[in-house]
């Protein structure tokens, strides 16, 4: 079941920071919820749209909203006193099609995060498994030139691959920061070993990530730390020379050494870490 502050999520990481649609969408879709309610036309399961899951119930909907709106300020479903410009300027309809693209991105993911969950191969293999195009093209171009399409294709397969390798790292370390336990996933982060741009064959593999708080993520990222055959902690020199700071003394001089906490499946690859150490000057 998909929730409001789910697609206001998605719609925050879609669209242009300040356009108002995440706003304006969320509000249509509960104005449609309440135009349903004065009548379903057999849309009763429909009325709590965000129990809604099924992309071809989503299109049966917004095919009944588009009739509902050629009929303008006759429209049953005004008669109730709601404001007609959601259903007159095509907010609803427009909005419905965007809730299409969240559960045709969001329906693959979990199906790829099932596959995940049932994998008892390596994590190369997993990787070369899940790595697939985005599915419902039709459903993620709706209103689209063919050029922003392509465009929308890459940033959809980009965005579900990301999505889906943070999934798989959160469930691998148990939702805790493999150096802290810290368990808030706010301020993790799911760090790769070799760096995303890389070598796009280990983008989706589990053992070459680590679930990391946002300071570690980014000393990892910037080769201030690493971890040697053994998963403990060694520290790059650029770190040593300011351990007279309290702050650095504590969250690094005082790590040095520390064995990870590792994960229940998936240990993180051996060779992966050597060519990490290798890009950093360890």
């Amino acid at each position: 079941m998909f929730t409001k502050n789910q697609y206001s999520e998605y719609l925050y990481k879609t669209n242009i920071s300040g356009s108002g649609k995440a706003t304006s969408y969320i509000r249509a879709l509960e104005l449609l919820s309440d135009m349903l309610m004065i009548h379903p036309f057999g849309f009763d399961d429909c009325i709590d749209i965000w129990n809604v899951t099924s992309l071809q119930r989503t299109s049966q909907l917004k095919a009944l909203v588009a009739t509902e709106q050629k009929k303008k300020t006759s429209s049953v479903w005004l008669s109730g006193g709601i404001a007609p410009s959601y259903l007159v300027n095509g907010y609803c309809k427009a909005a419905l099609s965007s809730y299409a693209k969240f559960l045709a991105e969001t329906n693959q993911e979990n199906d790829l995060f099932d596959e995940f969950k049932q994998h008892q191969g390596n994590g190369s293999d997993l990787s070369v498994l899940l790595d697939t195009s985005p599915k419902n093209i039709d459903v993620l171009l709706d209103g689209l030139k063919q050029v922003e399409g392509e465009d929308v294709i890459r940033r959809v397969k980009t965005r579900l691959n990301q999505n889906l390798f943070r999934r798989m790292l959160m469930e691998i370390y148990s939702h805790s920061c493999c150096i802290t336990g810290l368990n808030i996933p706010q301020v993790n982060r799911a760090s790769h070993i070799v760096p995303w741009a890389d070598d796009a064959n280990k983008r989706l593999d589990p053992s070459n990530g680590l679930y990391l708080s946002a300071t570690y993520d980014a000393a990892f990222d910037k080769n201030l730390i690493s971890l040697d055959d053994d998963y403990r902690i060694i520290l790059a020199k650029g770190i040593k020379d300011h351990y007279t700071r309290e702050s650095v003394n504590e969250y690094f001089i005082k790590k040095e050494g520390m064995k990870i906490s590792l994960p229940k499946k998936y240990l993180p690859n051996k060779e992966y870490l050597v060519q990490h150490r290798k890009s950093g000057g360890f």
